[in-house]
């Protein structure tokens, strides 16, 4: 967690900008995202074992613009694994059940084009990471939070059912990507938000592979969607 220096600093360079009318050129939904991440901060209090660090919600992207002017957005929430070899799929839907809980209500004012759950971890031999992400739009996730007996296994089964293979077109459901060199569905190119989150962390199978590899000058393979699928 930043300290308060820290968070101090940054809502004086938000002040700045504010300033010189860039917010209004730019704006980064700084409200949307503290709130969505302490609300995602609680919600995996404890730290579940499988995970090495609190997930984040990483980016909001702006992909669009809707026709009342205002922006569409994407919310991107990490997930780094502790363990090398590919998690649990029963986990990774109760973390994706939990973390759509948590950042829905800060965005519900908000155009969500779909919200997006960034994965990695490292290949079971340690030697490359892995990143998969799924997608789930807003109609399964008001599904999933308001109608009784639609349960996380209801949405899941539904963004399976629903995945054309087009990762352009949410729901899409587990699926492999080249997060360190090109943008998916709702990004225009360069790195996915898991890709940085994997590189800054200190901790998790995932976050050794890419220091290993660094420090070795970039080993083969590794950063990209390695096996394990």
């Amino acid at each position: 967690m930043p300290s308060e220096d820290s968070d101090s600093l940054t809502e004086q360079m938000h002040d700045f900008l504010d300033g010189l009318g860039f917010a209004d050129l730019t704006p980064d939904y700084r409200e949307e995202r503290e709130a969505a991440n302490d609300a995602i901060d609680a919600a995996f209090d404890p730290l579940p074992e499988e995970l090495a660090e609190d997930p984040d919600l990483a980016e909001i992207n702006k992909v669009n613009v809707h026709d009342d002017g205002d922006d569409i957005l994407v919310p991107v929430v990490t997930f780094l694994f502790e363990d090398a070899g590919e998690p649990d799929r029963d986990a990774v839907w109760s973390f994706v059940g939990r973390a759509l809980e948590a950042v829905r209500e800060p965005f519900a004012d908000c155009h969500v084009r779909h919200y997006d759950l960034q994965f990695a971890y490292a290949h079971e031999e340690e030697d490359a990471v892995v990143y998969c992400r799924i997608a789930v739009h807003p109609p399964l996730v008001e599904r999933y939070l308001t109608e009784p007996g639609f349960d996380i296994e209801s949405l899941r089964e539904a963004v399976a059912e629903g995945d054309n293979g087009d990762d352009e077109i949410p729901p899409v459901d587990w699926k492999p990507f080249d997060a360190e060199s090109m943008g998916t569905g709702a990004y225009s190119g360069g790195q996915a938000a898991i890709a940085a989150h994997c590189a800054g962390a200190s901790a998790g199978a995932a976050a050794a592979c890419t220091g290993a590899a660094a420090g070795a000058g970039g080993a083969a393979g590794c950063g990209g969607a390695g096996g394990g699928m």
